[in-house]
C-alpha cells in the first residue's frame, strides 16, 4: 500500500505548524513576568514540548502501521506508551502550576477582574481540551493491543486507532498554544 499525497500534505503541514510554534517559544518567554513560578513552569513547558513533539512522531508512526509495514503495530504501541506517560507527567505539572494560579492574588484572580476572556474561556477551554489526551491515547492503545493484535476488524481498527490519535495531537496542539498565549498575558 502506497501512502497517498493527501498523507504526504498532512506531515508536511504537522511539521511546518511545530516549526513555528517552536520558534515562537523564545520568543514568548522573552516577555515572561517577574512573578511567574518559574520551576513550574518551565517544568510543564519543557513537558508539553516534548509532549507536543512525542505526540507528533507517535502519530507519524501511525502512517507505517496503516500500510502494513511489519513490526510497525509494536513500534506504534511503544510510541504511544510513551507519549502517554508524557501527557500524564505533563498534566500532573501542570496542576502543581494550577495551585498557584488559582491562589490568592494569583494570576485567576487577576484575569477574572481585567481579563475574564482569558480565565472563562482560554484557561478553562485550554484545560479541559488537553485533559482529552489521556482518553484519546489510552483508547488508541487499548484499540492496538486487544483488537488489533487478535487481527479482528484490521481495516476498521486502523481507521479507528488513526482517528484517536489524530484527536490526540489536536488537543496537545491547542494545550499548547492556548498555554503560550495565557503564560503571555499575566507571568501564570
Amino acid at each position: 500500500m502506497k501512502i497517498g499525497p493527501q498523507f504526504r500534505d498532512l506531515a508536511v503541514a504537522q511539521g511546518f505548524i511545530a516549526v513555528v510554534l517552536f520558534l515562537l517559544i523564545p520568543l514568548a518567554n522573552a516577555f515572561g513576568g517577574p512573578s511567574a513560578n518559574r520551576i513550574a513552569g518551565i517544568l510543564h513547558g519543557v513537558g508539553a514540548s516534548m509532549t507536543l513533539l512525542v505526540a507528533t512522531y507517535t502519530w507519524h508512526a501511525y502512517y507505517m502501521y496503516v500500510r502494513g509495514a511489519q513490526g510497525a503495530r509494536l513500534k506504534l504501541e511503544w510510541r504511544l506508551l510513551v507519549t502517554n506517560l508524557l501527557v500524564l507527567l505533563t498534566v500532573i505539572i501542570g496542576n502543581w502550576l494550577y495551585i498557584g494560579y488559582q491562589s490568592p492574588e494569583g494570576a485567576a484572580e487577576w484575569f477574572k477582574l481585567h481579563l475574564p476572556f482569558g480565565h472563562w474561556v482560554v484557561m478553562e477551554y485550554k484545560e479541559f481540551v488537553s485533559l482529552m489526551a489521556i482518553p484519546c491515547g489510552i483508547t488508541a492503545a487499548v484499540c492496538l493491543r486487544r483488537f488489533a493484535s487478535s487481527g479482528d476488524g484490521g481495516r476498521e481498527v486502523r481507521y479507528a486507532v488513526g482517528v484517536l490519535l489524530s484527536m490526540m495531537w489536536l488537543t496537545l496542539l491547542i494545550g499548547f498554544v492556548f498555554g503560550l498565549v495565557l503564560s503571555k498575558w499575566k507571568g501564570v
